[in-house]
């Protein structure tokens, strides 16, 4: 790879992660492309150069959150012989996912700012990668239902929403949590507590 493709790349994932920070905090609407090339600290002509329009930066951002988890989630196993308990499995699947929200708040405030809204973009979202994920959540709960791990009759679809919700308010909340309780959600030994109290609260 030479420095110009090298470059090239950086350029481009410094304005990614700016464009994830300024989308998540502030919506598609409250966000500017200048405001994201400060953060970022490049020529606000890079945005169009690298991405063509704001529309196009906000779903390369929302496309590199998903590959970024892809790479970071490895979810466990169940045919693995350590998670012969469904109960092991169970904890280990919620506690894999919870970190992963307290690693990246950004993921769930952005799917939160364009989810509340029937907009052409949170369409595309959906058909391009909350569909798949919520398969996986389905999974997982019909997992527990089998197991006896979660009511039977329990709508699936509210079950997916009450252990995603669980695993990252807390995580996406956080200035709230620090002005009420004190507590930094991003402090290690915060994320460890909430996580051991949700896997025993949700798996008993």
């Amino acid at each position: 790879m030479n420095a110009r493709v090298k470059q090239r790349e950086a350029t481009q994932a410094s304005i990614l992660q700016a464009a994830l920070k300024a989308f998540s905090e502030e919506g598609f609407e409250g966000a500017s492309t200048r405001e994201i090339a400060a953060m970022a600290g490049v020529h606000h002509g890079l945005i169009k150069y690298h991405f063509k329009s704001k529309d196009l930066l906000w779903r390369a951002a929302v496309t590199f959150l998903f590959e970024r988890q892809a790479q970071e989630l490895a979810l466990p196993d169940p045919a693995d012989p350590q998670y012969a308990d469904p109960r092991v499995y169970a904890r280990a699947m919620i506690r894999e996912r919870a970190r992963y929200w307290a690693r990246h708040p950004e993921h769930a405030r952005l799917m939160a700012q364009e989810s509340c809204r029937d907009s052409e973009r949170s369409r595309w979202m959906v058909e391009e990668y909350n569909r798949r994920a919520a398969k996986v959540g389905e999974r997982f709960v019909r997992y527990l239902q089998d197991h006896d791990l979660a009511p039977a009759n329990a709508s699936v679809p509210s079950l997916v929403y009450i252990i995603m919700g669980a695993s990252q308010l807390f995580f996406t909340l956080s200035p709230e949590v620090q002005r009420i309780w004190g507590v930094d959600p991003t402090d290690p030994k915060a994320v460890e507590d909430h996580i051991a109290t949700l896997t025993e609260f949700l798996i008993r």
